[in-house]
């Protein structure tokens, strides 16, 4: 084997390494990541071929101080974010570096430049996939080090000794791997001591991760349709006591009582801060039969908006959250919306989300409407006079009349309800929703239009409930006053496709990797810390019932649901096999 060619691959690999931590975030422009890929590929083929680069070494000296200048521009002429052109400079800086002409100290400043690409992809990125990249510079920069040292001292010396076979040799491998584990555990170590208040909830200042649209305190006709279409986790709930993995939940998000005939908003903006006692924030009075209590514990992905979700009827939300404020429709949400993840729970009673507040004259308010429609209320609920059964019949009867559709909506200068109730029959849910709650206003009964999410994927893995961006729904709050606001839905129900068992097992997989990287890594907090070292000064807490509880519980319940599903089984069987495997190239080796 070639001991150049070896060390080429190698720090040509681990600058690759440190440019693909900065391809995984959102916060870079992609020109700048374009231009050092591409220097890296013309830089890896000058170097294949002549061992020189591609720029003169005066040339190259010129165009770092070029790239300089041009970092200092947008920074103090453009007002550009400093940290985000610093990034941009580094990357420039590599793609000089990497056409240029390489000596000693150059192949230093390259493996310096690639260890500030990772540091700045691990400031940007919360992706799981990230760790994969770390776990690999983690173990090729230990041997490009060792094999940049043998370059250097075998040069000096003037003469090449037989390196091909020190690269075979068992014992660079075992010094290697040897650096490596100190590596491993040095990180490990200054991960878990280092001081730290958790992201909570001000998250990262400058990594923000992807918001996707969700709700706000107004929603036009269509929009839900558009975020209907998209497939991006909105956020996962594990819920106590458990429920049939595939419940319909209903989960709250803001409820909109103003409508002006193609737009829902709410009537006020005023919210009241919610009282606070202990580590939770107090909603409304408080329940007597808390056995009916539902706890859920919702890790909320960006969403721009300032909404915190729960199942109806919540009368405690904890979190590490500064504040929590509820609106007279009974919407709980920040102080500012929510462009980064966070994480709370949430106690929910049934009882508690029939109270929700005396309705104003608002949830009676009417636009301009389509006499027909009013005619169509009365037609439908002829013959009682109970408010109850009013509401169950119109709800019954644009569930079984109408279709439901996320294409050819309603549109044009007509009235949206009028076209979508009479001309065309289909919609999707906020055509249903608004059709009810002007129904039900047209007969006197007050409503009110709710946006949320519908429903979710049970997780066996983690035990948790998926809910996507596509779980995104609208329905109807009516008010009677024997038994306050209750839940009406009148949209169809959706056949969903459920994909192949192999592929909703992998994607269940990755989603609960995901979970856990958030939980324990992004998330990692000083309360994360305590009980770290805690278990460090009781050792009967690490290695007694709390290791009991997490081999006979724990694993118990993760381990079935991993080997039985087509992905779990064969990937263990396959790790075994590989580990068989190496175990015996070794015993072979000696």
């Amino acid at each position: 084997m070639n001991f150049y060619l070896v060390f080429f691959l190698s720090s040509y690999l681990l600058v690759f390494l440190g440019l693909a931590g900065l391809f995984l975030t959102e916060e870079l422009s992609s020109p700048y990541l374009l231009l050092a890929a591409a220097c890296l590929a013309l830089g890896a083929l000058g170097e294949a071929r002549t061992r020189k680069g591609f720029l003169p070494e005066i040339a190259a000296n010129i165009a770092m101080l070029a790239v300089f200048v041009l970092t200092l521009f947008p920074i103090f002429v453009l007002q550009a974010p400093p940290l985000q052109e610093l990034v941009h400079f580094l990357l420039a800086l590599q793609a000089v570096k990497l056409l240029a002409p390489k000596k000693g100290r150059d192949w230093l400043q390259l493996y310096l430049l690639s260890f500030f690409s990772l540091l700045a992809a691990a400031a940007l990125s919360v992706e799981v996939s990230f760790a994969a990249i770390f776990v690999c510079y983690l173990f090729a920069a230990p041997w490009v080090l060792v094999l940049f040292h043998l370059k250097t001292a075998t040069e000096s010396a003037g003469k090449i000794p037989d390196l091909e076979s020190r690269l075979l040799s068992w014992s660079l491998f075992r010094l290697v791997g040897g650096l490596n584990v100190i590596l491993l555990l040095l990180t490990l170590f200054f991960f878990v001591s280092f001081p730290r208040l958790g992201t909570g909830f001000f998250g990262n200042s400058w990594a923000t991760g992807s918001a996707v649209t969700g709700f706000s305190d107004h929603l036009a006709l269509g929009e839900v349709a558009e975020i209907q279409k998209n497939n991006a986790v909105a956020m996962r709930v594990s819920i106590e006591p458990r429920v049939p993995q595939r419940g319909e939940f209903y989960w709250r998000g803001v409820a909109l009582d103003f409508f002006d005939g193609r737009k829902w908003r709410k009537s006020s903006s005023d919210t009241t801060p919610l009282k606070r006692r202990g580590e939770s924030y107090l909603v409304g009075e408080p329940v007597s039969n808390t056995a009916l209590l539902v706890r859920q514990r919702i890790t909320l992905e960006p969403s721009g908006s300032a909404a915190f979700f729960t199942l109806s009827g919540p009368v405690a939300v904890s979190g590490r959250i500064p504040y929590v404020f509820q609106d007279s429709l009974g919407n709980l949400q920040s102080a500012f919306p929510l462009p980064f993840q966070i994480s709370y729970e949430v106690l929910s009673h049934p009882e508690a989300g029939r109270q929700g507040g005396i309705p104003t004259s608002d949830a009676l308010q009417l636009p301009a409407t389509d006499s027909r429609i009013i005619q169509l209320s009365h037609r439908v609920t002829d013959g009682t006079n109970d408010e109850v059964k009013k509401a169950r019949a119109l709800e019954r009867y644009l569930r079984e009349t109408y279709r439901y559709s996320l294409t050819d909506l309603p549109v044009g200068e007509g009235d949206p309800l009028a076209v979508f109730l009479f001309d065309i029959r289909q919609g999707n849910c906020e055509y249903f929703a608004s059709s009810l709650a002007v129904m039900l206003r047209s007969l006197g009964i007050p409503s009110r239009v709710v946006n949320g999410y519908l429903g979710g994927e049970w997780n066996p893995y983690g035990e948790y409930y998926l809910i996507r961006q596509s779980n995104a729904h609208s329905w109807v709050e009516a008010y009677f006053a024997d038994r306050g606001w209750v839940t009406l839905d009148p949209t169809p129900p959706v056949l969903r496709p459920s994909g192949s068992d192999l592929l909703s097992s992998f994607t269940h997989l990755v989603d609960f990797l995901r979970m856990r990287w958030y939980r324990h890594v992004i998330n990692f907090s000083f309360g994360d810390q305590y009980q770290i070292f805690t278990a460090i000064k009781r050792p009967d807490i690490w290695f007694g019932s709390g290791l009991r509880h997490f081999s006979l519980t724990e694993l118990r319940k993760w381990l079935p649901a991993f080997t039985s599903s087509w992905i779990g089984l064969p990937l263990l069987l396959g790790c075994l096999a590989l580990g068989w495997h190496w175990l015996k190239k070794i015993k072979s080796g000696k």
